[in-house]
C-alpha cells in the first residue's frame, strides 16, 4: 500500500461521517431508551453517589418536596377517615376504596418522579411542577399493571413477586419522562435492569434498607427518605440510559 494511503472504508482524523451512514463503532444490537451518552453523564450506576445526590437535591430544595410527601399522610389518614365513617361491610365495597386509594398513590409516585426529573435537569420543582405529567391514563394502568404482576408473582411462591416488582422498578420513569404505553415501559425497565442487574439491585436493597429505617421513626423519616429515594432511583434511570444528570 503506498505511503500515507488510507484502507479502504477508513475515514480521516476529525472528519465525519456522510449523511445516514453509522459510525465505525455502532453496535445494532445495543439497547438504547431514548437518551444517547452524552458528555459529563456516567456510564455506570454507583450506588453511594446516587444516594448522595438524592440527598443534596432534597437538601437544596426540600420545602416542596416536604409538601409534596405530606400528600401521602394525607392519603392514608383520607383512607382510614372513609373506612372509618362508611363502614363497608362487603368485599366489593372495600375493593372500590381500596383502588381508589392506591390511584392516589400512584398518582403521588409519578408526581414525585416528574419532580425528580426536574431535579436531574438542573431545576428546582416548585410543588405545582410536580403534576406536569399529561399521560395520567397510562400512569394509572402501568401501575395496575406492575402491582398485578407483583402480587400474581406473589401469590405462587412470593419470590417471583420479588422479581415481578424489581423488574418493574422503572416503569414509571419511562411512563412520565419517555411517555411510554404500559407494556413499553414495563418492557424497557426489565430490559435496563437485567442489563445492569449488579448495580441496580445494590441500590433496590439500599432503598428497602432506608425506607425500613425510616419507618421505624414512626412514620415521619419517610417524609424525607421519600424524597431522597425517589431522587436516587431518578439518577440511577438517568444513570443508565445516558440522560441528563445537573450536578447543580
Amino acid at each position: 500500500m503506498p505511503p500515507g494511503s488510507m484502507q479502504p472504508g477508513t475515514m480521516p482524523p476529525g472528519a465525519m461521517p456522510p449523511p445516514g451512514a453509522m459510525p465505525p463503532d455502532f453496535q445494532p444490537d445495543t439497547p438504547t431508551y431514548g437518551y444517547q451518552s452524552a458528555p459529563g453523564v456516567p456510564i455506570s450506576l454507583d450506588v453511594g453517589n446516587a444516594l448522595s445526590y438524592g440527598w443534596e437535591k432534597f437538601r437544596a430544595n426540600f420545602a416542596p418536596w416536604l409538601a409534596v410527601t405530606a400528600l401521602g399522610v394525607i392519603i392514608y389518614l383520607a383512607f382510614v377517615l372513609i373506612v372509618q365513617v362508611v363502614q363497608p361491610n362487603s368485599l366489593f365495597s372495600l375493593l372500590l376504596i381500596f383502588l381508589a386509594v392506591m390511584a392516589a398513590i400512584w398518582l403521588l409516585q409519578a408526581a414525585m418522579i416528574r419532580g425528580a426529573l426536574y431535579e436531574t435537569d438542573g431545576n428546582k420543582a416548585t410543588f405545582a411542577s410536580y403534576f406536569h405529567f399529561v399521560n395520567a391514563g397510562n400512569v394509572l394502568l402501568t401501575a395496575l399493571l406492575a402491582f398485578a404482576l407483583t402480587w400474581i408473582g406473589a401469590a405462587l411462591c412470593f419470590v417471583p413477586g420479588l422479581i415481578a416488582g424489581f423488574l418493574c422498578m422503572f416503569a414509571m420513569h419511562f411512563v412520565v419522562d419517555q411517555e411510554q404505553g404500559p407494556f413499553a415501559a414495563i418492557k424497557s425497565s426489565a430490559t435496563l435492569v437485567i442489563t445492569n442487574i449488579g448495580q441496580v439491585l445494590l441500590l433496590a436493597l439500599a432503598v428497602l434498607v432506608i425506607t425500613f429505617v425510616a419507618t421505624l421513626l414512626c412514620g415521619f423519616g419517610l417524609l424525607v427518605a421519600g424524597p431522597v429515594c425517589t431522587i436516587a432511583v431518578t439518577y440511577a434511570y438517568r444513570a443508565l440510559t445516558g440522560g441528563t444528570l445537573s450536578a447543580s
